[in-house]
């Protein structure tokens, strides 16, 4: 099921125990699908099967290198996989692993099958009722939009799949779909979601693992903010902000009870893993943990507060931001790792502050494993702050709530610092970077950061404006600065492999110009 023509009529499912338990549900045999579809437990299990996809090591890995590792907050670590080290001296090519994209269509297809064939079985089983189905089918095409949405991030244009794989004489070979129908696509189905998705399903690990109304309204925010819809954005991320039982960690817990315990009070929206089902793997081998503490990617020097481009200890005006912050000593090691410093964040338990005010960082060992958290709510206030800025080149109320919403971040882990002061910020282009800074801050190493870049490329419609942040983690050779500098070479190529099967598809036209490939 490597690529988008064989993923066909079959789809792995548990048939162990009961299918009510969805977070622990393995994927085990085939099932034909004219035999299968007679009941409640039989269609949960095909969506508890769409939400376990999510999970394998194929698509975290791609959540994060489609999200983080191009952009100025990863380096070279220890080992790094060489796919990995090409992309980030800026050599991709369609043979590169993380030009596969095939895990993302498998998610879909699961997602397309449940949409296609439950509402039949409501006929049958009096159980599954229209609300139960109406439910169900939200969380089908919030997880198709959630995976739909990475691809276009990641590709820009791919081939939009609606109708499920299912026999052998269905059209495989689908051409690509432009990025505007699939942003609309995107966007029709999670406001249909929000119509029926639940607010609580009465369990912690399933109000943080399934989409609920705040999980889909916050993927709504992220999709709003990329098309650009501010003022839509700024709507949904408020539904969110105004639910109290959402609330921000302090500041000297976050690595335990976010990073670590998971499912946090701040948290929206999280892959769950279990060290009897499924261990994260992804942030192993990333990140690092007791056995092997330093990962393949590493923080880089520049970026820390000795640093000449570092958030941290940063001059703004007559004010220095960071200067005492929890975050740079509890998400960055001081360990020199490959090229840069060793990463803590999912790596460690907690950190502790020694007497003589370092710190002490107790890693996790291999048989425990974390959570991967998408969305939580400093994220959305800081989404909020981005989009009010947005909205209005010179709108100082919006500029003032905005700031508002990033001190709110900012001083749970700056504890005895001033709030930020607006006549520090005196414009937007000031506020756009506040912004950026305090997001890169608070939300780095969680597959973030390349697409708050690419952000700041579409809204200005020239790649130069992130050749700044870029720049210092680059050899300097040339080529790298010439590839960077074209707005197409910023997405991902189409796959080798995915080209060879399928003649409707085309390639970026980036990786066929011989101006940029290697000579």
């Amino acid at each position: 099921m490597k690529h988008i023509k064989y993923i066909v009529m079959a789809v792995s499912i548990s048939l162990l125990g009961a299918c009510s338990e969805w977070l622990d549900l393995r994927p085990e045999s085939e099932i034909v699908l004219d035999d299968y579809w007679q009941t409640e437990s039989q269609a949960t299990a095909v969506l508890s099967a769409g939400y376990r996809a999510l999970i394998l090591p194929a698509a975290i890995e791609r959540m994060l290198v489609w999200g983080e590792l191009r952009s100025d907050n990863l380096v070279e670590g220890s080992g790094t996989n060489l796919d990995m080290l090409r992309m980030m001296n800026v050599n991709i090519t369609p043979t590169n692993l993380y030009a596969d994209w095939g895990i993302f269509y498998e998610i879909i297809n699961y997602c397309n099958t449940f949409l296609h064939y439950a509402p039949e079985v409501v006929k049958k089983d009096q159980n599954f009722t229209e609300s139960k189905l109406h439910q169900m089918e939200a969380e089908a095409l919030a997880i198709r939009s959630f995976a739909y949405f990475y691809l276009v991030r990641a590709f820009r244009d791919v081939p939009l799949i609606l109708e499920p794989s299912i026999h052998d004489l269905q059209e495989y070979e689908q051409p690509k779909a432009a990025e505007r129908e699939i942003l609309n696509q995107i966007i029709d189905d999670l406001l249909k979601a929000k119509q029926f998705a639940r607010a609580d399903y009465g369990k912690g690990a399933y109000n943080k693992g399934r989409f609920t109304r705040n999980a889909i309204n916050a993927l709504l925010a992220d999709v709003y903010l990329w098309d650009q819809q501010y003022a839509n954005c700024i709507a949904v991320c408020q539904e969110v902000i105004d639910d109290k039982t959402l609330k921000l960690v302090e500041g000297d817990k976050v690595m335990n009870e976010v990073f670590y315990l998971g499912n946090s009070t701040e948290s929206i929206f999280e892959l769950q893993f279990d060290k009897d089902i499924q261990h994260n793997t992804t942030v192993n081998w990333a990140y690092g943990y007791s056995g092997v503490p330093t990962g393949q990617l590493s923080f880089p020097l520049f970026l820390t507060s000795k640093g000449n481009f570092s958030p941290f200890n940063y001059a703004a005006s007559a004010i220095k931001e960071s200067t005492e912050d929890l975050r740079e000593d509890h998400f960055i090691g001081t360990s020199v790792n490959g090229t840069g410093y060793s990463i803590l964040k999912y790596a460690v338990i907690n950190v502790t502050e020694n007497a003589d005010g370092t710190f002490t960082p107790r890693y996790r060992t291999s048989a425990a494993t974390t959570n991967w958290v998408v969305y939580r709510l400093s994220d959305i206030m800081l989404m909020q702050a981005e989009a009010l800025v947005q909205l209005s080149p010179d709108n100082t109320q919006n500029f003032r709530s905005a700031l508002t919403l990033v001190n709110t971040t900012y001083l749970r882990s700056n504890e005895t610092a001033d709030s930020l002061s607006f006549n520090a910020y005196a414009n937007q282009s000031d506020m756009e970077k506040l912004v950026l800074r305090e997001r890169q801050r608070e939300l780095m190493f969680e597959g973030k950061r390349w697409f708050d870049l690419m952000r700041i490329v579409r809204r200005k419609g020239d790649p130069s404006a992130i050749l700044a942040y870029l720049s210092p983690k680059l050899s300097g050779d040339n080529m790298q600065l010439k590839r960077l500098s074209v707005i197409d070479g910023l997405y991902m190529p189409v796959s080798k492999a995915e080209l060879d099967i399928n003649p409707k598809l085309t390639q970026n036209p980036f990786y066929e110009d011989e101006n940029f490939v290697n000579p």
